[in-house]
């Protein structure tokens, strides 16, 4: 908890991210898989407050009002935190909270991104700027994280954290997410899904994957499982979304539009509609081409307001 009322803070956004390119290496010998990906950041954002208690020992807490199976250590914010608390060797408490705007288990990189947020704002209460502190950081929490910490378009390789600045133009985007919990899927059942159905193949040779391009290889061992998702990439299509496709490891489907305009008029033609017998949630959003800034605030929760709940559950 942090100590003091009111607590020095800082807040920022934590933007979601869709992947115009995944391609998936064989696994590797640390249970990891080599990537070549372009990712780019959206509007769409949580807001991550954080209170430190400088100089004053304490733990780190973690609380996403609205959301209390995402509260404690398991979250990968507060997860960031201790990374980077243990690699600088503070123990002043930390209060980190989440408001979650981008969905859950969508392949949006919202909990990687709220990580990095944490890491931002840690970055300005400690003065850090060792720039390699925290990458190590950001990797030990999650292979998304360094690339929300990076800001802004990028090409990712090795398991995320080797990092090229790409040049997206800005566009309209229209992010359709299925809210059964059925349709919930792990990263990591994702790409083992892909293992099995190459078989301990291989991926056959590809020529230079390109942003105009989109394509993801955990996108067919997905749909394999969840066929119903098929209808959700078809009414993308008819809706005249560009190429649509998964975004990460699902179950969110997005697809390009000319403006913002023709993004809306799909919008409202997939208003209402169900798969796996729940509705969708269709948000219309622009690609950014950077990270928001940290700003400083004062924080006026007191230790006694703080949840204690904790759960396995990770962003």
């Amino acid at each position: 908890m942090c100590y003091g009322w009111p607590v020095p803070g800082f807040r920022t956004l934590a933007p979601a991210k869709v992947n115009l390119v995944l391609r998936v290496g064989p696994r590797r010998s640390d249970g990891y898989h080599d990537i070549r990906s372009l990712m780019v950041p959206l509007g769409l954002a949580d807001e991550v407050e954080v209170a430190v208690s400088t100089g004053r020992p304490g733990p780190v807490t973690c609380r996403c009002p609205g959301h209390p199976e995402l509260d404690g250590s398991a979250n990968l914010a507060a997860r960031a935190a201790e990374a980077l608390r243990r690699r600088l060797g503070r123990g002043d408490a930390v209060d980190v909270v989440v408001r979650k705007r981008i969905p859950i288990t969508a392949g949006l990189g919202g909990g990687s991104s709220d990580a990095a947020a944490v890491l931002r704002c840690l970055a300005r209460a400690w003065r850090v700027r060792d720039r390699r502190v925290l990458r190590a950081a950001a990797l030990e929490a999650g292979s998304d994280v360094p690339f929300f910490l990076a800001g802004g378009p990028a090409w990712a390789a090795g398991r995320g954290e080797r990092l090229r600045r790409a040049r997206v133009p800005s566009r309209w985007i229209l992010l359709a997410y299925p809210r059964s919990p059925a349709l919930a899927i792990r990263a990591g059942d994702a790409y083992r899904w892909l293992d099995e159905a190459r078989s301990g193949r291989s991926p056959p040779p590809r020529g230079r994957p390109r942003p105009d391009h989109p394509e993801n290889d955990l996108m067919d061992p997905v749909l394999q499982r969840f066929p119903g998702l098929r209808t959700l990439w078809g009414w993308l299509a008819e809706a005249g979304a560009a190429r649509p496709i998964m975004s990460g490891s699902g179950p969110t489907f997005f697809g390009a539009f000319a403006d913002r305009a023709a993004a809306s008029r799909a919008a409202r033609d997939l208003a209402g509609r169900r798969v796996g017998g729940r509705g969708i949630d269709i948000v219309v959003v622009r690609t950014a081409v950077h990270t928001p800034g940290v700003s400083s605030w004062r924080s006026p929760r007191s230790a006694s307001s703080r949840s204690t709940r904790t759960s396995s559950r990770r962003t």
